[in-house]
């Protein structure tokens, strides 16, 4: 695969290698680039001797001519020391990307305390697999939010993943529940641009303040059920605590927010990372990932609410 501006088709994929056919006559330097995204890393590449014709050694300035196949050797990892034996829910899984739906009260990333991880559990994961790929995290999320990580499997392709989520490239929605209504939310997406800053009386919170950064949330209320409403949100930049400060800021913190004043609830933090699009890193392809409708949320909204998520999920911010 690979598409039209790419100098390379792709052949085949196994644990430890990507096997390419060139597409037109090309140099090594600039097929890698191209593989990989980075010219940083099509050097670390070459440095190690990664790249191969017929099993021989390719360099940088090597000519390929069209049906060259040529095969990438991916770096073979260090063995992991916190491999957990937690439980992790793959929602999709291939040889270079991993997505997992992340429960509620873990960490994504190491924080140095010793706590279970996430990235911990999907190396354990791995490891019963039998595979040797060092996951990481291209995402995070908060603490008590739950829903879909995103996980690279192969170092050589993470700074494409770096480049889409820094370019706004992922498509990322999420499930909200918040208390009362926004009136403007229930005719369209209602658009939040606090810029977003962090809070000096408060270093575990955020606030909408003029030295922040920009921030643009959009907001969609797909239903309404005793007092609460139901909101699908989609994320144009990545601050930290985005969502909730937003919200927040509007006067309806989600439920269960209790640090930036919701009411405290059962199940914890009502926000959820429900829907992401990405495109594969080597092949391209769009990817379409979902979690299952929370239970959690079904338990404040029926079957025809989580239906009408399914329905609104294809609308753009301009429908």
């Amino acid at each position: 695969m690979g598409d039209a501006s790419h100098p390379w088709r792709l052949s085949h994929v196994d644990e430890g290698s990507v096997t390419l056919t060139v597409a037109e006559p090309t140099e090594v330097r600039s097929l890698l680039a191209s593989l990989v995204g980075s010219k940083a890393m099509a050097g670390r590449i070459m440095s190690r001797g990664g790249l191969e014709r017929a099993g021989a050694m390719l360099r940088a300035g090597d000519a390929l001519a069209s049906g060259d196949e040529v095969c990438l050797r991916l770096a073979t990892p260090d063995a992991r020391t916190d491999v957990s034996h937690g439980a992790v829910s793959v929602l999709f899984e291939d040889r270079v990307l991993l997505a997992a739906d992340k429960p509620a009260g873990i960490l994504v990333h190491g924080d140095g305390r010793g706590a279970e991880t996430l990235t911990a559990r999907v190396a354990g994961h791995l490891a019963r697999e039998g595979r040797a790929a060092v996951p990481q995290a291209v995402q995070r999320l908060d603490t008590p939010t739950t829903g879909i990580v995103l996980f690279c499997l192969a170092e050589e392709f993470q700074p494409i993943l770096d480049a889409q989520v820094a370019g706004h490239g992922m498509r990322k929605r999420y499930l909200a529940v918040v208390e009362g209504r926004l009136a403007a939310s229930e005719r369209g997406w209602m658009r939040l641009e606090g810029p977003i800053a962090r809070d000096r009386h408060d270093a575990r919170r955020m606030r909408v303040g003029r030295t922040g950064k920009p921030a643009l949330t959009l907001v969609r209320t797909v239903a309404r059920r005793d007092g609460r409403a139901l909101l699908l949100v989609e994320l144009w930049t990545g601050r930290r605590h985005q969502i909730r400060v937003h919200l927040a800021h509007e006067g309806h913190p989600i439920v269960g927010d209790e640090l930036y004043g919701g009411a405290r609830h059962a199940d914890g933090l009502m926000l959820h990372a429900w829907s992401e699009e990405v495109r594969h890193p080597l092949t391209s392809e769009g990817l379409v990932l979902r979690t299952p409708f929370p239970a959690r949320f079904g338990r404040l909204f029926d079957d025809a609410e989580h239906r009408a998520v399914e329905l609104q999920a294809g609308m753009r911010f301009d429908d």
